[in-house]
């Protein structure tokens, strides 16, 4: 482990960042003249095929750390995607481990968009890279046709080679373990012999479903080790993959729904179980990344990982939003909190009857969040996402916002406009709780908003139902910052 610390450090790591790009694509979504060209002979009877090379993988494992790889490996995911209209759904990156996510059908998530007959098949991978060699592969293919086969290719570097015993360049070798489903048939044999380039091919069937799905884990080491130094172990719960791997100096535990379900989780420890990370959800969007991104990711989540909740986490529903439930402004619907915190008013919602997604950017919130629900006998789904690049989700009928747009309007307010744009649909309602510039009064607040911008803001994409002046509660001793509360709803206007 330390060799090839030591290695990626050199000079041969700062390799040009656009080979390294090149790598990872290839790695994360297979070669593109055959994982994006099977869709289109799918339609024609052919069996679709999803691939991974040993080469790409020893490659990304030689590069980590040396730099931000997500804007190059976003700009050559979407030139590949031709007519598959593959999309970046989720990316995160920590000094522990980098996770991605592609999905050829880029649906919403919680749309119901069943192929139809003759369609291509949808292809989403999933990947974790556990910093700075180990690799988790999880693909799902959602076909119209059940009982199809499916090809799933290794591709060694040395071809002659077995999978599981990949000899790679520069006295480094990647090994390959199945670990679902079963392989059917030997390494090396190709079940369908119109291709005569010899390759560890594994080809199974989907089920009555017209599901498939395949995990493998992936370990760059010396060439001159004879065993893989890390272990793994499999078992599933409640339909969920738990999967555990003993590294040289870390224990991993992750927690896999199937990729059209759920981000999952995942925790970090010692080998002498002493945590590193503590568990939480993994990314539903793509998040800062990047050395600045990955700093300022922890200074958000070090809010709540303190003795004392952050002056905003106030321990009780919003006093603003249990009136409008109370008085019947907002009826029980589809309802999403951006930037949830700690998950207090998402839980108060839950508990009236509404269907409520958390968005939030703090993993540490979130955990709390899930928690406090489990203990409140409600459920909510609970995405690690960035209020300015949220995932691609149905619109919804109600929007929650208690102290986001005030933050965010100086950072990106066109990107904020954007998400209520793509969270919403002519009729849905939006309360809003933001600070209020107030220059003379008592608690004098100079980085909230006035009525005029609020206006010149929203006006253009919504109707404003009322709005008032309030105080914002806090748990800081003494009276609230001034604030603005505003129920709007959206118009029929684009």
């Amino acid at each position: 482990m330390e060799k090839l610390k030591r290695y990626m450090a050199d000079g041969k790591a700062g390799r040009s960042r656009r080979w390294v790009v090149a790598a990872l694509i290839v790695f994360l979504f297979g070669a593109a003249d055959r994982h994006f060209a099977e869709p289109q002979a799918h339609a024609t009877g052919r069996v679709p095929s999803i691939s991974l090379s040993a080469s790409e993988v020893l490659r990304i494992a030689r590069s980590l750390g040396s730099g931000d790889p997500y804007d190059s490996v976003a700009k050559v995911v979407l030139q590949q995607a031709s007519e598959s209209s593959l999309h970046m759904t989720a990316f995160e990156e920590s000094r522990f481990f980098i996770y991605a996510v592609g999905d050829t059908a880029g649906q919403a998530t919680n749309a119901q968009s069943p192929n139809t007959p003759g369609s291509a098949p949808r292809i989403m991978r999933r990947v974790i890279i556990l910093k700075p060699s180990v690799f988790v592969v999880d693909d799902e293919v959602i076909d119209a046709a059940p009982r199809r086969p499916i090809d799933w290719w290794f591709e060694p570097a040395n071809t002659a080679e077995a999978i599981g015993r990949i000899n790679n360049e520069s006295g480094w070798k990647v090994s390959c373990e199945t670990l679902y489903p079963q392989r059917t048939n030997a390494p090396g044999e190709r079940a369908h012999g119109e291709n005569p380039r010899v390759e560890s091919t594994e080809v199974f069937s989907l089920d009555n479903s017209g599901k498939a799905r395949f995990l493998h884990f992936l370990e760059v080491r010396p060439a001159a080790s004879r065993n893989p130094r890390t272990r793994s172990e499999l078992t599933t719960v409640h339909g969920q993959w738990k999967l555990k791997l003993w590294t040289e100096d870390r224990i991993v535990r992750l927690t896999l729904p199937p990729p059209d379900q759920g981000a999952g989780e995942i925790a970090v420890s010692t080998a002498d179980g002493k945590p590193l990370l503590a568990n939480q959800p993994l990314a539903a969007g793509i998040l800062p990344h990047g050395p600045e991104g990955v700093r300022l990711m922890e200074q958000w989540d070090a809010d709540y990982q303190g003795k004392r909740p952050p002056a905003w986490d106030i321990g009780k529903p919003a006093d603003e939003l249990q009136k409008a439930v109370s008085e019947g402004k907002i009826h029980p619907c589809r309802a999403v909190d951006l930037c949830c915190g700690s998950g207090t008013d998402a839980i108060y919602l839950a508990r009236k009857g509404f269907q409520v997604t958390a968005l939030d950017i703090a993993p540490t919130a979130l955990s709390l969040g899930e928690r406090k629900a489990r203990a409140a006998g409600v459920s909510a789904a609970w995405l690690l996402a960035n209020v300015l690049a949220p995932p691609n989700l149905v619109p919804f009928d109600f929007i929650y916002d208690r102290g986001c747009y005030h933050v965010v309007r100086d950072q990106n307010l066109n990107a904020y406009l954007d998400t209520l744009r793509h969270l919403s649909r002519p009729g849905t309602q939006f309360l809003l709780l933001a600070a209020r510039a107030d220059e003379e009064g008592p608690n004098r607040n100079r980085s909230g908003v006035t009525e005029e911008e609020l206006r010149f803001d929203l006006l253009p994409l919504f109707d404003i139902e009322w709005l008032r002046q309030i105080r914002l509660e806090s748990n800081e001793p003494g009276i609230g910052p001034p604030g603005w509360a505003a129920l709007l709803r959206r118009s029929s206007k684009p």
